[in-house]
């Protein structure tokens, strides 16, 4: 597991050119099940992603061909940790 904090490198305005293909190319990952949750912070100034990823490599990919890292408004950094309690409704969720 890994959680994915986004930062805004560029200006508001530029974060919202790109801001409709970075949540649209999220997407497919939620429909294959790599991503469990993203959203904003409340800062307003970036993001988290909750990430299930086979590897660090296919993580990094994922990252690499997002909108926000191909046009350079946001900056990633990358947490992993290994799940040892879980709440009950997460089970399903999370199991392989």
């Amino acid at each position: 597991m890994y959680t994915v904090v986004i930062r805004y490198a560029k200006s508001r305005e530029e974060v919202g050119a790109v801001v409709e293909s970075h949540r649209a190319y999220l997407d497919g990952f939620i429909e294959n099940g790599m991503l469990l949750a993203s959203g904003p912070l409340e800062t307003g100034d970036g993001g988290i992603l909750w990430v299930r990823a086979n590897s660090r490599e296919s993580l990094m990919e994922m990252i690499e061909g997002d909108p926000y890292s191909l046009s350079g408004v946001a900056e990633f950094s990358v947490l992993g940790f290994d799940v040892k309690k879980l709440a009950p409704g997460m089970v399903s969720t999370l199991s392989v």
